[in-house]
């Protein structure tokens, strides 16, 4: 069994396995849906907030090197 890579692949593999057991869960579908879309969420926020601590970051190192220039004055 190859791996899914995709929220489609996954709901394409549902559909099959529906289909093939003649069984139909339509709340699993959503829920996979809204579990798909939650996860992009966390992830475009995980990117946000490590670009906002890298800046941070770089801010503090420059006011750090500014200031330690100043004390070799």
């Amino acid at each position: 069994m190859k791996a899914i890579l995709s929220t489609e692949e996954a709901l394409n593999r549902l559909e099959q396995l529906c289909q093939a057991s003649q069984i139909q869960d339509i709340e699993l579908v959503k829920y996979i849906e809204h579990q798909a879309a939650e996860n992009e969420q966390l992830k475009l926020t995980l990117h946000k907030l490590r670009t906002t601590i890298a800046q941070k970051g770089n801010t503090i190192s420059s006011m750090h090197s500014k200031l330690t220039d100043a004390l070799r004055e």
